[in-house]
């Protein structure tokens, strides 16, 4: 059995030794409760000017839904070599990047996109699994106990966000023990928590050796709003490296061409807007989307 110290090491030090994974991704988020987490945890960021300390165990009706339950669910394929190359497969969806360069779109036309876009966070939920190493910042965890995920001995243990943690001391003091001061300056508020892990009660399997996690599970006051699995998990298998590559048929279009025919079809010209510019880019989108309704009635 391994101590809280030590779960809390393996996860800052996330992935580890780890080399290559090949897994399938589930995700399912019922998007009904989306606004119902949100607003505590922007409550305990002081957003509104409440106390920091909010209490979820008074159980009421249960949560307040923003909208009647609707499951929204992906299955996607991903394939990683560590530190930076990773490619996302699912339905009439690809993402992949070399590195360098970043591409997304279908199997017959994907868009380049510049290397800031290339990190492997950008590869959707994929990147929040290999690093959790963030979560120390504004959860609390519980005591760690040994599970199986698939097929991989894990370690599964039980958090809550920092002021709504059930020992609030002790738990407190040891994770901000754990986590290192600049691990912890760069972590964002608890109004902004990584969407894919959403929820107020967590439930995390972290991969015994490399610290990754195999699967989560979100809830809020015992209501489940989120799920992130991996399976069928390979581990350091040697990946050809033409697997982090846009579909060799596809068509390969850079994001100011795409922007560059938008605005054409908006109305407004190209050539007198700095593409560089995100701020002009975003003026003259709200402009041409303003004046296009009235065209519409002209025509």
């Amino acid at each position: 059995m391994v101590s809280r110290a030590d779960l809390l090491a393996l996860v800052d030090g996330a992935p580890g030794p780890l080399r290559t994974v090949e897994a399938a991704l589930t995700r399912w988020v019922d998007t009904g409760l989306v606004a119902a987490v949100h607003e505590p945890l922007a409550r305990v960021a002081g957003l509104d000017g409440e106390a920091a300390a909010v209490d979820l165990g008074e159980k009421g009706e249960g949560p307040a839904r923003s909208g009647p339950p609707v499951i929204d669910e992906s299955l996607s394929y991903v394939l990683v070599a560590l530190p930076d190359r990773w490619r996302v497969v699912g339905r009439g969806h690809i993402a992949v990047s070399d590195g360098h360069q970043s591409w997304v779109g279908t199997g017959s036309l994907v868009t380049e996109r510049d290397s800031t876009r290339a990190a492997i966070h950008d590869a959707g939920p994929i990147g929040a699994c290999l690093y959790p190493g963030p979560l120390l910042g504004w959860l609390g965890f519980g005591d760690p106990e040994p599970d199986e995920r698939a097929g991989r001995f894990c370690w599964t243990v039980d958090a809550y966000p920092r002021p709504l943690a059930p020992s609030a001391g002790p738990l407190a003091a040891s994770v901000t023990a754990a986590a290192s001061p600049a691990m912890a300056a760069a972590v964002p508020p608890a109004s902004r928590l990584p969407e894919e892990f959403l929820g107020i009660e967590h439930r995390f399997w972290f991969e015994a050796r490399t610290g990754i996690v195999l699967r989560h599970e979100g809830s809020l006051e015992g209501e489940p709003c989120s799920m992130t699995e991996l399976t069928d998990v390979v581990i350091d298998e040697p990946i050809p490296a033409d697997e982090f590559a846009p579909p060799p048929d596809a068509i390969v279009r850079s994001s100011h061409e795409l922007l560059r025919d938008h605005l054409t079809e908006l109305g407004v010209d190209p050539d007198a807007i700095d593409l560089d510019d995100p701020g002009e880019v975003r003026r003259a989108l709200r402009q041409g989307a303003a004046f296009r309704p009235m065209r519409g009635r002209a025509d």
